[in-house]
């Protein structure tokens, strides 16, 4: 499942500039070819999604800013991590409308990198307290597991759309329930704030995979910056995808997805006859209830400086798939 990015205004300068201060001094190592495509990704690496939930959730309460900045860059070291991998499992060529670094260096170098990237957010975790150290390891743990069962699961037509939705809840949304749970705890907010901003980044979560699912089968090439039909040749079966093989198990859709080797043609095909079940308005219709849910969450709580940003969000999501 590759992610692209919504659209967010971008953080604060200050919080920008020392986020990425912290990255840089992660990721650089002796070794000059790791160094390079690791600093390279840092750098030209989308909105910093996770960080902002972060921030933001943390301003419930008060932190100290050398922790937060820390925290979030162990969750964005994750999360770049979890793409290289990502890109050289679904043998992605290009992601944000650029070359992937499996397709610039190959597979070896991109998996290597990866691991180092994730090693390095490990490193930055001798930073945080305990508390936070455990959430961190807990998030790794299940974002691990998820992205396992969604290799197990590749080409799998027999796969239901909740234990999908399952693999979307530990491989997608552990990343955005995590920062909103890291800045809560790092703020001392009180424990039932704190669970409500997991629930919103929870939800939150869910809703971008979904809608990024969606946007493989009915979005613009140019707009994604990458090709539509990337998940289906990758043998990664969306919600919309599972919804309509169930309606017809023994279909041209099923026997189009039964085999490993979609040509752009075929799958432009299956993509087309997926549009035609039916199922992406009752996945938009699903994108509305986890958009709802994370309002929901939200509004149980006191004002606070970045609740206007994070109640934003949902919207923001929602009005892609529209």
């Amino acid at each position: 499942m590759n992610s692209s990015e919504i659209s967010l205004p971008p953080l604060d300068n200050g919080w920008a500039t020392r986020l990425d201060g912290a990255l840089h001094e992660a990721v650089t190592v002796q070794d000059a070819a790791l160094g390079r495509i690791a600093g390279g990704l840092i750098r030209h690496g989308g909105k910093r999604l996770r960080p902002q939930l972060l921030f933001l959730a943390a301003s419930l309460g008060k932190a100290e800013e050398v922790l937060l900045v820390h925290a979030a860059a162990v969750i964005e070291l994750i999360h770049v991590g979890s793409l290289l991998h990502d890109d050289v499992m679904d043998g992605a060529a290009t992601r944000r409308g650029a070359p992937t670094a499996n397709s610039r260096w190959g597979n070896t170098h991109a998996a290597t990198t990866g691991t180092h990237v994730l090693a390095c957010a490990m490193a930055e975790l001798a930073h945080l307290p305990h508390e936070a150290v455990s959430a961190v390891t807990e998030a790794a743990f299940t974002l691990c597991s998820g992205q396992l069962r969604e290799t197990e699961h590749a080409y799998d037509t027999e796969l239901t759309a909740d234990e999908h939705l399952e693999i979307i809840r530990m491989k997608t949304a552990t990343l955005f329930g995590l920062p909103c749970r890291l800045g809560a705890l790092l703020a001392a907010c009180d424990p039932h704030h704190s669970d409500a901003l997991f629930r919103f980044g929870q939800h939150l979560g869910i809703a971008f995979q979904l809608t990024d699912d969606l946007l493989d089968l009915v979005g613009d090439p140019a707009s994604l910056g990458k090709p539509t039909g990337t998940d289906l040749r990758a043998g990664v079966f969306s919600y919309s995808v599972l919804l309509a093989l169930r309606q017809n198990p023994r279909g041209r859709l099923a026997a189009l997805l039964r085999h490993e080797d979609l040509t752009e043609r075929e799958a432009a095909e299956a993509a087309g006859l997926v549009r035609l079940s039916g199922t992406v308005d009752l996945t938009r219709e699903l994108v509305r209830t986890h958009t709802g849910l994370a309002a929901a969450a939200l509004a149980g709580l006191p004002e606070f400086p970045g609740r206007d940003a994070l109640a934003d969000m949902p919207r923001r999501i929602a009005s892609r798939v529209r």
